[in-house]
């Protein structure tokens, strides 16, 4: 047991002594003084007064403790991670054992080749040293064992090479099998949102049909109502020298009465718009639903398709100009991925925003344009007072075929990582197999991808898998640091520093050295 720990169980078990001494001491004290606190009675008082003594003992202890011995520190904060990781440790060993006690096996079986070849050899020996008088034929045995050892060694290399070709299928298989899971649950799940959103617009449009049904009955109430004060009017002309009071009256009404028609068409026109708005909005979810289900997707959503920096303080002009010829990029991308110009003769479009506003009279919608999106975006960059990394985003999945529907992101372009700056380092083992030494340097730049995210790095997105990478390091130059690192044979470790400034919007490029560790 270490030091620390078996001196911070002392402690406990002494403080839990000195807890129930001064706790009696203390509640004696009280009960003869007879005190009593928030109106209890000097029993309860006692009792109180000798628990919270103890619960503050117990907490001080554990305070101290916590502060002053850092193994205990680490137990309270880390107790329950440093459990999982031995779990995974475990496993991990288990999983070596495995290995090793195959490779064990292996080693047995060349042993036992080994030891039949010697075993032919010595045989042969024994026949030539017999057959003296045959020496042709001694030889011509002697070529042919020699033939059928070299047969037996091109035969275990050849069964080397269909287990190193078997090994690797599998991987690749694991592999496929797992991105095609992932994305059947993306499309699972998209076909979910498209389900239920079409659900709630069919509610919206039904709601829509009843409440034009109700305002059409009401419209001819009003026109009936309309007819009988005409009525009314033409009897009160009749009588306009006896009441002309009554009549101005009821010429006030009617102009009150052709007010709140006048609404009330407003009304129903704005609820007309709305129907048709819905209903070419459900039309284009439809069409989007059956172009995702038949059509090849050349565009996941959040993916960048052009990006740019605008230095801090551009003028206005300037801005304009850099977001076209983004914009132009974005648009040249799109097409080499598969899709379409649309209305605009481009194969990107910056998608119109709606906001609706609750009113007296009903709903107020307010739609930005493109063209005002973009001025927006402008005179944010002219503000600024650093560097501007500008992204073209695709806001949905984009089916071949159609024009993709993107947004203008601005983040800050900001230093990330300096020139020869460490980013990160792992220790492994070179003389492993180099299935193993790969695993370990993709565990290592997985944490590294993570962590330079984490700083503000902007990833850049596979088309493939849609998944954030930030690094430019391929499978090639992964496989050739693999050699490099297997050259060693022994434990080293490997660090990965930057290879040039990187800012936000760059991408990290990476040079790998290795020492020799213990």
């Amino acid at each position: 047991m270490p030091v620390w720990t078996a001196v911070a169980l002392a402690a406990t078990v002494l403080m839990g002594g000195l807890i129930a001494y001064a706790g009696d001491l203390i509640g004696r004290r009280f009960g003869k003084r007879r005190a009593s606190i928030f109106g209890m009675r000097p029993r309860h008082t006692a009792a109180l007064v000798t628990s919270v003594t103890g619960v503050m003992i117990s907490l001080l202890t554990t305070a101290v403790l916590f502060l002053a011995v850092e193994p205990v520190r680490r137990v309270i904060t880390q107790g329950e991670a440093a459990i999982r990781s031995n779990v995974r440790l475990r496993t991990a060993n288990a999983r070596l054992h495995r290995m090793a006690e195959a490779e064990r096996a292996a080693v047995a079986r060349a042993q036992s080749e080994r030891a039949d070849a010697v075993s032919d050899r010595d045989e042969a020996v024994r026949t030539r040293d017999a057959a003296n008088r045959s020496l042709a034929q001694v030889r011509s045995d002697l070529r042919r064992s020699r033939a059928d050892l070299a047969r037996a060694e091109a035969a275990r290399r050849t069964a080397e090479r269909d287990l190193a070709t078997a090994l690797r299928r599998v991987r690749e298989e694991r592999e496929a099998a797992r991105e095609l899971a992932a994305t059947n649950e993306r499309y699972r799940r998209l076909n979910a949102d498209l389900e239920t959103r079409n659900a709630e617009l069919t509610q919206s449009n039904n709601a829509l049909r009843q409440t034009n049904s109700s305002l059409s009955l009401a419209n001819t109430t009003y026109s009936q109502e309309n007819e009988a004060v005409s009525r009314q009017n033409v009897a009160l002309v009749r009588e306009r020298d006896q009441l002309s009071a009554s009549l101005e009256d009821l010429r006030a009404e009617r102009e009150r009465l052709a007010t709140e028609t006048g609404e009330l068409q407003r009304k129903l026109d704005d609820l007309r718009e709305g129907y048709v708005t819905a209903y070419g909005a459900h039309r284009s979810l439809w069409q989007m639903f059956e172009a995702l289900r038949t059509k090849r997707v050349v565009v996941h959503g959040g993916e960048d398709l052009a990006r740019t920096v605008v230095p801090a303080g551009t003028p206005a002009d300037e801005v304009r100009a850099i977001i076209g010829r983004l914009l132009s990029e974005a648009h040249r991308a799109a097409l080499e991925r598969g899709a379409a110009p649309g209305e605009r003769s481009l194969a990107v479009e910056i998608v119109d925003k709606r906001f609706t506003t609750p009113t007296p009279s009903g709903v107020s919608v307010t739609r930005v344009t493109e063209q005002e999106r973009i001025e927006a975006v402008v005179n944010r960059l002219t503000r600024t007072s650093e560097p501007t990394c500008v992204l073209a985003l695709a806001v949905a999945n984009s089916v071949e075929g159609e024009p993709v529907g993107i947004d203008l992101q601005p983040l800050s372009n900001h230093l990330v990582y300096r020139k020869g700056q460490a980013i990160a380092s792992r220790k492994l083992d070179a003389s492993l197999p180099a299935d193993q030494v790969f695993g370990e340097l993709v565990l290592m730049l997985k944490g590294l991808g993570q962590s330079a995210l984490e700083r503000g790095l902007i990833p850049r997105y596979d088309p493939a898998t849609g998944q954030p990478q930030a690094g430019t390091l391929s499978a090639a130059e992964l496989v050739a640091l693999t050699e490099k690192v297997r050259a060693t044979r022994r434990r080293v470790e490997v660090t990965a520093y930057a290879a040039a400034d990187t800012n936000a919007g760059d991408a990290l490029a990476l040079e790998f050295r290795t020492r020799p560790t213990l």
